[in-house]
Parts: C-alpha cells; sequence; structure tokens
C-alpha cells in the first residue's frame, strides 16, 4: 500500500519516533488523527509556532511542520 504523506496547509507535518528530537520521519496521512492534524493546522494558521519549531500535541507526540 502506498501511504501519502500528510500535508496541512500545504506543509510536510513530521513526527519525532524517538520523543527526543533525534528521529523525524514524515506523517502518513493514515497515522495523523483528524484532531491533531486541526490543531497543527490551527498553529499554522495562528502562527503559534515558527516551521521545524518541536509541537507536543495532546497525544503526547512531537511534531514539526
Amino acid at each position: 500500500m502506498n501511504e501519502t504523506n500528510e500535508l496541512v496547509c500545504g506543509s510536510q507535518v513530521q513526527v519525532d519516533k524517538s520523543g527526543a528530537g533525534q528521529c523525524w520521519v514524515d506523517v502518513a496521512a493514515a497515522d495523523l488523527p483528524p484532531s491533531i492534524s486541526q490543531t497543527i493546522e490551527g498553529e499554522m494558521i495562528d502562527g503559534g509556532h515558527d516551521e521545524c519549531d518541536d509541537f507536543v500535541a495532546s497525544n503526547g507526540l512531537h511534531y514539526r511542520w
């Protein structure tokens, strides 16, 4: 199965698999819960985080874009 990478507001979203900022991988669309995608989209639109800043979502995972 060919998984599509998740784009939010035109930006690639990555998740840190290590939990320590050392293993960033692109997020597959199937692996990003809609609520997290919406939260990240809100952060992008509001400008609350700069690109590539470490953002900890409500699921405890670290994301960047």
